[in-house]
């Protein structure tokens, strides 16, 4: 009897507008896609990120719109029993086949089968798939339940899409675009068997007593079949073997570590089941895990609550941020741009994401990569920023999501935490929209408190679990217990209210910029070009309007007279917030995380990530880079008093270490002060402050210098830096031997961007600042070579010479 056969059906697809049909034609699609993709395959619509038409495609979310495709089946007695597997349909729709309708859909964040055994008949075959307008719907549901809860029609936080189990930021968001859309999201596949694996468990935990891990392994078979299971090492040499569902005993595995603490070992469990005498093979998984533990520590102390969380009894400062869903259009997402995300997060020093609970859960590739690359997952559920239905039928809907997305995700290692929403219970306790517009009660409780929690005891017990993010015990947001969204900085908008902060776990907390200058030649016209364009304002969702946004930045900022301006000083002035921000977290003790809002785009928009649309750095970036890492070096002024603060949040001691900390002439490099001090620093102790007076000193021309030899540098300006004095220099460059490339100058720069005609895209270094006689070193991209480079500081735009022979 021969395996289970799995054939994709992603292949020879067309739609057309319900409506239309017949008078219209089908038109080609692409599977897995979404409607508007097709809609711009065709030139029926242009690309919504392009300038403002995303106005002109508003119309696609309000009509209904069909997909088909044909296929032919051959049936092999040996497979008897055949199912249509969606791994993601959005959102709701009914299938049909030959004609007949054989199952409803409506949730965009679920696995769908449905058995064809019966009705999949030998020759041609076709499937289609009918899917109603997602919004009209939900407004429709919304309205019914208004009128049966008794709930007045104006009601603050009760949303179409809150009565739509569909990724919440398609409705539109503070960064991202309204663009609904519908469609065939995931792949489509015939799987043909006699038996299959539906699902292997594999639980590793560690015996203290025993000092040696188990590894329990479970299987749920469709059908019948014996099964039999091999424990492979990271090097794929067999250490174990089961019969049968059980236990195997491993003695001193290799454990799975964030990147920053260790090597993320991960082992294997190959599964086969089979049946008859010679028990031939009916199918096989491979399962990856890894030997790790997880808690979350919420313990007593001259703070309050800590909430910290520990790996394999290592307890960690989480550093990190939030992750939105890569593009409007999920989709579009591979696991190539996956990857390459994941990169960058681990280049700048991130050891943990959080999944937002206005997205999705992502796919088996995402959890992957994280496994592979050492970077912890913290999990909200698809929750966000609304009340939800939660009568029996919602939390019979809520457990069989859960249900699903738990099973997928369980065994990946690097999945470290579940919570329950995004900001629900904040937008509860905080009144959102005023006393006066808020129902009676929390709309999702029950959900969040006793369908998932309930859910998780059963299926995954062993990773903690939070109701909500934030959340504080009795109230959403404390400064005593849990997590915390730091948004009042934002509101407040100046950065510099950071400081203020007793936050014991930054979740989410950010200040937004625009993206880079080639995702604004990319995306807009010549004739848009001006920082305050109705087309660069079209493209910043913040809700704060241009005057306000450009208010936050002016604090600290010159005026923008251009968009090259506007886009290096935002981009600056959000450097300065997540630095300020960080080192005041991170030099205290009352704080055990930074989850920054948000590491990536989903569409090409001024916002709060590190990373644009286009994959280009935005300045902060590449100063998180540094201020993540194990040890660094802060600098504060209030008055002549500036304080130097050394942090080290390795396992590793520090000993004997030298800190010189200089004040200089932001003009000329000349020192005007200098001291030093020997810092040695065990692992429970973490920190030092250094202070120097700086009384008498001129503050426009004067900037502060800490080199913390061997570990870290760094420097600010006494002054803000629209009133600094600066002096325009020439800028020298030339390759090493080893093929990177040495910049230097004769006076001090600051945050040099450099860019050609690709932008800055080709420097995987930027914004960098010479404030020695020593030349920066740093690792161009290949497309490096391909224009001449220049560059920008705070000085202004500099000429750039290219020496051909080294700089001495």
């Amino acid at each position: 009897m021969p395996e289970k056969r799995t054939t994709y059906l992603n292949d020879g697809w067309g739609f057309i507008e319900t409506k239309r049909e017949p008078r219209s034609q089908w038109l080609e699609a692409q599977v897995p896609g979404h409607v508007h993709l097709d809609l711009v395959a065709h030139g029926i619509i242009g690309d919504p990120f392009y300038r403002m038409q995303e106005l002109g495609a508003q119309w696609v979310d309000e009509t209904d719109w069909s997909y088909r495709c044909k296929i032919n089946f051959v049936a092999d007695e040996d497979l008897p029993k055949r199912v249509l597997r969606f791994e993601g349909l959005d959102t709701i729709c009914a299938i049909l086949l030959n004609g007949e309708k054989i199952g409803e859909h409506e949730n965009m964040h679920t696995i769908y089968e449905i058995d064809v055994t019966k009705e999949l008949q030998e020759g041609e075959n076709e499937i289609r798939i009918d899917f109603k307008a997602a919004a009209p719907i939900g407004e429709a549901l919304k309205a019914e339940f208004l009128k049966t809860e008794g709930i007045r029609s104006d009601i603050h936080c009760v949303h179409e899409r809150s009565f739509l189990r569909k990724a919440q930021y398609m409705f539109g968001w503070d960064w991202g675009p309204r663009l609904v859309s519908c469609g065939i999201w995931r792949p489509v596949s015939l799987v043909e068997f006699a038996a299959r694996i539906a699902d292997v468990h594999v639980v590793p935990s560690y015996n203290a007593e025993a000092d040696s891990w188990t590894v329990k392994i479970a299987t749920q078979i469709d059908g019948k079949a014996s099964v039999r299971h091999t424990l492979f090492d990271d090097d794929m040499m067999p250490i174990g073997e089961l019969e049968m569902d059980g236990e195997i005993t491993v003695e001193d595995p290799k454990l799975w570590w964030p990147h920053d603490l260790g090597e993320p070992t991960l082992y294997y469990v190959e599964t086969l089941i089979g049946e008859g005498e010679e028990d031939e093979e009916l199918d096989r998984r491979m399962t990856r895990f890894g030997f790790r533990t997880v808690k979350l520590l919420q313990e007593e102390d001259g703070f309050g609550t800590s909430f910290q969380f520990e790996i394999n009894g290592v307890p960690i400062f989480a550093r990190g941020a939030n992750w939105i869903p890569e593009h409007s259009f999920p989709s579009c997402v591979d696991a190539l741009m996956y990857r390459k995300q994941f990169e960058r997060a681990v280049d700048i020093n991130m050891n943990m994401l959080r999944v937002w609970g206005g997205g999705l859960h992502e796919s088996d590739e995402f959890y992957g990569i994280a496994d592979e690359m050492g970077v912890m997952i913290w999990q909200d559920f698809a929750y966000g920023c609304s009340h939800v239905p939660d009568d029996e039928h919602w939390q019979a809907i809520a457990r069989e999501e859960t249900i699903d997305n738990v099973i997928r995700l369980r065994n990946h290692p690097s999945l470290v935490h579940w919570c329950g929403n995004n900001e629900n219970l904040q937008m509860w306790d905080d009144r959102w929209g005023g006393p006066e517009n808020q129902p009676s009660r929390l709309y999702g409780r029950p959900i969040y408190e006793k369908v998932i929690p309930a859910v998780l005891a059963e299926y995954d017990p062993t990773r903690p679990y939070t109701s909500s993010s934030p959340w504080g015990g009795e109230c959403c947001s404390s400064d005593e217990i849990g997590d915390q969204h730091n948004w009042k900085v934002w509101h407040g908008g100046d950065w510099l209210k950071y400081a203020e902060s007793r936050g014991r776990f930054i979740s989410e907390f950010g200040f937004a910029a625009a993206p880079a200058m080639d995702t604004w030649e990319k995306w807009i016209d010549a004739e848009d070009w001006s920082h305050d364009s109705p087309v660069v304002r079209w493209h910043d969702k913040t809700g704060k309007g241009f005057e306000r946004f450009t208010e936050y930045v002016g604090l600290h900022y010159p005026a923008s007279d251009s968009l090259e301006d506007w886009t290096y000083y935002s981009q600056l002035n959000q450097r300065d917030a997540l630095r300020f921000g960080i080192e005041h977290y991170r030099q205290g003790d009352f704080c055990k995380g930074t989850l920054i809002w948000q590491i990536n785009d989903c569409w090409p928009v001024q916002s709060w990530a590190l990373i644009d649309s286009e994959g280009n750095w935005k300045a902060a970036a590449h100063e998180v880079q540094r201020i993540y890492k194990d040890q660094i070096v802060t600098i504060s002024r209030k008055g002549s008093k500036v304080q130097i603060y050394v942090v080290n949040d390795s396992q590793e001691p520090v000993d004997a270490s030298l800190v010189v900390v200089m004040a200089k002439s932001t003009l000329t490099g000349e020192i005007f002060k200098l001291a030093d001090c020997e810092v040695s620093l065990d692992v429970a102790e973490r920190k030092m402050a250094i202070e120097v007076d700086i009384e008498g000193l001129n503050a426009t021309e004067t900037f502060i210098q800490a080199e913390w030899f061997g570990y870290d540098s760094a420097w600010r300006f006494c002054c803000e830096p629209k009133d600094v004095k600066l002096a325009l220099t020439e800028i020298k460059m030339a390759f090493d031997s080893d093929g990177s490339l040495v910049v230097q100058s004769d006076l001090p720069v600051f945050d040099l961007m450099l860019f050609n005609e690709l932008g800055t895209s080709g420097f995987a270094e930027n914004f960098i600042s010479i404030v020695d006689e020593s030349p920066v070193t740093i690792d161009p991209t290949a497309d490096y070579v391909n224009g001449t480079v220049m560059g920008r500081s705070m000085a202004g735009y500099h000429r750039v010479r290219m020496l051909r022979g080294p700089i001495i």
